[in-house]
């Protein structure tokens, strides 16, 4: 993933991950989507499959992953803005 630094801001870009679950087996482990349709050459179906979405973003501070509803409770988190989040460099108190 790379940052890109405008000014004082960083965006950086959200990574979605789409997993397939299966409702009626709990062993069964979630698969990318892209994995299912190549080992079952389908598309998942309901009711037996949900197709979940993970959208997923490196914190510009600390390099760590974190979910992009997360960002929210960051006082650096600016927004969300096409296909990115926004945040500040440093805070000025």
């Amino acid at each position: 993933m790379v940052l890109e630094k405008i000014g004082e801001y960083v965006y950086t870009p959200i990574r979605i991950i789409k997993l397939v679950v299966d409702v009626e087996d709990i062993f069964k482990p979630p698969l990318p989507l892209e994995s299912f349709i190549k080992i079952y050459g389908i598309n998942p179906e309901p009711p037996k499959y949900r197709v979940i979405t993970i959208e997923v973003v490196v914190c510009a501070e600390d390099k760590a992953p974190v979910l992009v509803t997360e960002c929210g409770n960051c006082p650096k988190f600016i927004r969300r803005y096409k296909g990115t989040v926004c945040c500040r460099k440093s805070l000025t108190i």
